[in-house]
C-alpha cells in the first residue's frame, strides 16, 4: 500500500482519491495500459517492408501523352510481383505494387512492360463491361472491349520493348512512345 507523510500524519494516498480502487482494480488496470502500450508498439516497423521503390514515367502515342493507359511492370522472375500504373492527362504514370501490402513502387528486378487502355463496345456500359454482364444491344454474348491502343502491347511478348530494370538507390524512370497503328 502506497502511503507518504504529510505534516506528521499518516495519510492513506489511496483512501483520500475519489475513486477508491482496490489492489485487484490497480492490478487490472496495470495489465489494461501494458496491452495498450504493446498494440502501440505493434504498429511500428519498416515503412517499406518489402523494399519498394519508386517507379515514374511517361507514355506517349506517335509521341502525344494519352490519359488512362495502364502500365503493367510483369517480373521476368516468377517469385516477382506485378507492378501497375495508370497514366494522367500529361502521360506520366506512377506505379504501385499489389496495392497497400507492398505500396508505391516497385520492387528492384527485371520487368517486361506492357500497356492497355480499353473501353466498353457501343451499347455495353462500363460497369457492366468490368463485371463482365453481356451488353443488351448487339447480340448478347462475352462482354466486348474496343482497344483505344493497338492490342499487341497487352502481352510482354509482342509489346517489342526490352525489359527494363528497376534498381534501389536509382532513378527509375521509364519513358515509352507507343505507335497508334501498332
Amino acid at each position: 500500500m502506497c502511503r507518504f507523510q504529510y505534516d506528521d500524519d499518516d495519510v492513506n494516498v489511496w483512501s483520500s482519491f475519489p475513486l477508491n480502487l482496490g489492489v485487484d482494480m490497480r492490478k487490472f488496470l496495470c495489465v489494461i495500459l501494458c496491452c495498450c502500450g504493446l498494440l502501440l508498439l505493434s504498429g511500428c516497423g519498416p515503412d517499406n517492408p518489402y523494399g519498394t521503390v519508386a517507379v515514374t514515367g511517361k507514355i506517349t502515342v506517335n509521341g502525344e501523352p494519352m490519359e488512362g493507359i495502364t502500365v503493367t511492370f510483369v517480373p521476368d522472375s516468377p517469385e516477382g510481383v506485378s507492378a501497375f500504373g495508370r497514366t494522367d492527362a500529361g502521360g506520366n504514370y506512377q506505379l504501385t505494387t499489389g496495392g497497400a501490402p507492398f505500396g508505391t513502387g516497385a520492387i528492384p528486378g527485371t520487368y517486361s512492360v506492357t500497356f492497355s487502355k480499353v473501353q466498353a463496345a457501343e451499347g455495353q456500359s462500363l460497369a457492366d463491361f468490368q463485371a463482365g454482364n453481356a451488353a443488351p444491344s448487339p447480340p448478347s454474348g462475352p462482354p466486348q472491349a474496343v482497344h483505344l491502343i493497338p492490342q499487341k502491347y497487352d502481352s510482354p511478348r509482342t509489346a517489342g520493348f526490352e525489359p527494363v530494370e528497376v534498381k534501389q538507390g536509382s532513378r527509375n524512370n521509364f519513358d515509352f512512345n507507343l505507335d497508334a497503328d501498332g
